[in-house]
């Protein structure tokens, strides 16, 4: 009994200072009417209408050092996601991605959006320049290479959705190769 009433006395001192204690609060905030309005709001969600976050996407100048053809495909691999959860597939089975890998050295980036969208960037990083990175390019050596190398060329990543399991083809890329479009630039050096 005298817990209690130094309970209800520590509940009013609060009151009396302008908080609400965290009993009130969550005895307000979780009726049963609210975590079934909760539920029920989340229920319909799922993988198939689920979007990815947007971000910005990177332009680079670049000179091309190797080009060469790769295929990646998906493994029977599962990932739990959650601690309490049954592991779920990582890709689709059968998915495979096959095209061109390119070595580049950056000369210069910048960030670019597509028409219609905040220019809002999202987490992605400028490419440092003289750094060397590894892109894909979704298309045959024999479209995408060049007859001699080293050249300079233009890069522009291209977006990729993998929030969703099992991911699709472009999930199958590793996640320090970019996918990128590939196109020769007007002045080299310059994007």
């Amino acid at each position: 009994m005298r817990r209690e009433r130094e309970t209800i006395m520590r509940s009013r001192r609060l009151m009396n200072r302008g908080r609400r204690p965290l009993k009130l609060i969550v005895r307000f905030h979780m009726t049963v009417r609210a975590i079934f309005l909760s539920a029920l709001g989340v229920s319909p969600v799922n993988s198939a209408s689920a979007k990815c976050a947007y971000h910005a996407e990177v332009l680079a100048a670049v000179t091309v050092h190797t080009c060469i053809a790769v295929k990646f495909g998906a493994s029977d691999s599962k990932y739990t996601y959650f601690p309490d959860s049954d592991p779920s597939r990582m890709y689709k089975v059968g998915e495979s991605l096959s095209g061109t890998l390119l070595t580049v050295s950056v000369k210069t980036s910048r960030f670019v959006w597509t028409a219609d969208t905040p220019h809002f960037v999202g987490g992605t990083r400028l490419w440092a320049k003289g750094d060397f990175r590894s892109v894909f390019v979704q298309g045959a050596p024999s479209e995408v290479c060049p007859q001699v190398l080293p050249i300079d060329a233009t890069v522009q990543t291209q977006p990729t959705c993998c929030d969703t399991t099992p991911g699709g083809w472009e999930c199958l890329l590793p996640g320090t190769i970019s996918l990128v479009t590939l196109s020769a630039p007007k002045h080299a050096g310059e994007i």
